[in-house]
């Protein structure tokens, strides 16, 4: 964090003007009014009050060390470190060892070891409170985190949140709604990540902490940056900007966020003026890299290139591969293309490095994962109560039988109850196998699924970021390409955002696009056609070198824009749909079963064009 001096706050202000106008069309100006700060620090208070403790009982100090913790927990944390813990056993011990990790936690000391924490995970997992329960995984998953294992901190913070209709602790709760948030930042999950700073803000806000609140606001605004969602970002900054005047502590976090707002949805004359305004505050690196995207929007090459040589970021994190996009986009301005690609070679081997060690952990797994044993935990509870209830019937039975055995019929009840109860048990051990059997299928499938869905993602954004790059550099070609690339790059938009937001809204260019098909095939098939004809040259060279004709090669061309052969014949209607393949494939030198000729093409296409 850091602090703006007196003299730079009308600045700060009037570029929240620039947004504001922005949002609504109307110039507020805001009268800023600089509160005392007053940090009276009671030291003689606490040394009195370890003083007058040092008779007291060990429980009732961790009772006092327990009520400064959220207030002074320095003090909290002097106390603890005052009493002799070495003869604690079972609640005591937990106790202990709970209220140290939080006091540690909160001096910001990082621990990456559970020797303290452990006796309270050994005795408040299975047997304490919902609140002890929950601190208790809250502090485990913060050490996870410490520790670098984000797979581990997920679980932890993730079986806190079970407990959420139950626990008191309104303020851990909110910070473990910021802490899994941050991890979900990191899966490219951030629809959850605004979720999680947005339900973490409102319990802020209901208990008064107002700069916090102002940060979980601020990390949600730039989540809705990232999704490009200038109405929902609008209302937030509407809702923190008075959060700021009251509290001027939150310029702090609402500056970075108003300036990636500014770089990404306001006119240039907008940027601007916010650049000019603030050029001259403390910037941190993140801001550095957000002032030079916007001096590159502007034009201003040599401040944008200026800002970024004071950089240095950290390899294969997420800040470099920031720092190489927005590079690669100056340069490519300046025309300096061949270093812009040198820098696109770095910059695809740190993604492809970085996603490769994302899918190599269970974290972008982890929510799916935890459903299926709260689902698997609940069915074995189920089962259980039907076993209860099950045996509450045989020993009904049993009663009976013995009230028939005085009756006489002993030996005909026993023999009857035998062979109930060898039929019952394995009715029940082919239930158990079949679900076992049920779940395993259920979750190998999502599973997959979910891989499936991220590369058909990563697919649609290569082409679209081709075709992007293609409508760019080559505006001399003709109006009809041109046309044709603009039609099916506004198609993969569409398509991508479908898939991120789970929101059919977006795909309404895609659904237009398919009632068409039906009416002009020959026009679409030639329209597609001359698009890869102008995207992907070397693919269509190399069908014409192999004797295709022109009819053989639109047909192969709906195999590439993701088409499956299904979809192919029933959209060119014909009978021949599978004699066509079948002479392709000789042509193509394929046997007629050795690969699906829809993926053999788009992976011929993309080989062709490295």
């Amino acid at each position: 964090m850091f602090k703006y001096k007196k003299s730079r706050l009308s600045a700060f202000f009037a570029a929240i003007n620039i947004v504001l106008a922005d949002i609504g069309g109307k110039k507020t100006t805001y009268i800023i009014s600089f509160r005392a700060k007053s940090i009276i620090i009671m030291s003689v208070s606490v040394v009195m009050l370890v003083a007058c403790e040092r008779h007291a009982s060990t429980s009732e100090q961790m009772d006092i060390a327990e009520k400064l913790m959220n207030t002074k927990p320095d003090s909290a944390l002097t106390i603890l470190n005052s009493i002799h813990a070495s003869g604690f056993k079972g609640k005591d011990a937990a106790k202990y060892a709970l209220l140290k990790s939080m006091a540690l936690d909160k001096n910001c000391i990082d621990t990456t070891t559970f020797d303290i924490l452990e006796p309270a995970i050994d005795y408040y997992i299975k047997n304490g409170t919902p609140d002890e329960q929950f601190r208790t995984y809250y502090y485990q998953g913060r050490i996870y985190q410490n520790q670098g294992d984000d797979d581990s901190a997920m679980l932890s913070f993730m079986n806190a949140c079970d407990l959420k209709q139950a626990v008191t602790d309104s303020l851990l709760l909110a910070h473990t709604f910021v802490a899994q948030g941050t991890l979900y930042l990191k899966q490219y999950k951030t629809k959850e990540f605004i979720q999680n700073n947005m339900a973490a803000a409102k319990l802020y806000g209901a208990i008064g902490r107002d700069l916090l609140e102002i940060k979980s606001y601020t990390n949600a605004i730039d989540g809705y940056v990232m999704l490009n969602n200038k109405t929902a970002a609008d209302s937030l900054i509407s809702i923190c900007v008075p959060l700021v005047q009251k509290n001027q502590d939150g310029e702090a976090y609402l500056f970075p966020s108003l300036l990636s707002y500014t770089v990404e949805f306001c006119t240039p004359a907008d940027i601007k003026s916010f650049l000019n305004q603030n050029q001259d505050l403390d910037l941190t690196k993140d801001d550095k890299m957000n002032f030079a995207q916007g001096y590159s929007k502007i034009g201003d090459y040599g401040k944008a290139m200026k800002l970024l040589s004071e950089i240095t970021p950290d390899r294969f994190t997420l800040d470099s591969l920031k720092y190489a996009s927005v590079k690669i986009d100056i340069l490519e301005k300046q025309g300096n293309y061949e270093q812009a690609l040198n820098l696109y070679k770095d910059y695809s081997a740190m993604l492809e490095r970085y996603q490769k060690e994302l899918l190599s952990h269970d974290l972008l797994f982890a929510d799916k994962k935890h459903q299926l044993e709260i689902k698997s935990f609940v069915e074995i509870k189920g089962r259980d109560r039907i076993i209860l209830y099950a045996l509450c019937g045989i020993f009904g039975l049993i009663m009976l039988v013995g009230w028939l055995y005085y009756r006489g019929h002993l030996n005909r009840a026993k023999r009857i109850l035998a062979e109930k109860e060898n039929e019952n048990l394995k009715l029940g051990q082919e239930n158990l196998r079949k679900e076992k059997e049920k779940v395993e299928l259920e979750r190998d499938k999502k599973v997959l699924e979910t891989v499936n869905l991220k590369l058909e993602i990563a697919q649609l954004e290569n082409e679209r970021n081709h075709l992007k790059n293609l409508q760019i550099e080559q505006q001399e070609l003709a109006k009809p390409i041109q046309n044709v690339i603009k039609k099916r790059l506004d198609i993969l938009n569409g398509l991508l955002a479908k898939e991120i937001t789970q929101s059919d809204c977006y795909a309404e260019p895609y659904n237009k696009w398919i009632e068409t098909l039906h009416n002009d095939k020959q026009k679409f098939m030639d329209s597609t056609r001359l698009a890869f004809a102008a995207s992907h040259p070397k693919f269509m060279e190399y069908l014409e070198q192999h004797g295709l004709s022109m009819y053989e090669i639109n047909y192969l061309c709906l195999y590439a824009i993701g088409l499956r052969g299904k979809e192919v014949g029933n959209y060119i209607q014909i009978k021949r749909h599978y004699i066509i393949s079948h002479e392709i494939r000789k042509k193509l030198g394929l046997d007629e079963h050795e690969t699906n000729i829809g993926l053999y093409i788009r992976k011929l296409m993309r080989n062709l064009e490295k």
